[in-house]
């Protein structure tokens, strides 16, 4: 693995930090169009959700990444949603369109 691999940090509304491989983040084209904007100097993108949900998020875009070529295998295991944050996820999925 290259050490040259750059980072972006992701900030949660209550402060917490999540540091993710860029190429993981830009599975989102909210994440990745913010690039272009103060938080592609900073390389920290401040989000309007609570942790647990970022956390989630983060949990989804790894998964996506690992799991996005295999799709043809057919052999890929289920993403599980905590129940009680389904509907937010949902709504915050949605605004990053992943």
């Amino acid at each position: 693995m290259s050490s040259n691999k750059e980072y972006v940090t992701l900030v949660s509304s209550n402060g917490f930090k999540f540091v993710v491989l860029k190429e993981v983040a830009q599975i989102s084209s909210v994440l990745q169009n913010s690039q272009g904007f103060e938080e592609g100097k900073t390389g920290r993108i401040e989000l309007d959700m609570e942790g647990d949900i970022l956390e989630c998020i983060v949990d989804y875009l790894h998964y996506n990444y690992k799991y996005k070529n295999l799709e043809d295998i057919g052999d890929i295991p289920q993403f599980n949603i905590p129940t009680h944050l389904a509907l937010e996820l949902l709504v915050k999925a949605d605004y990053l369109d992943i």
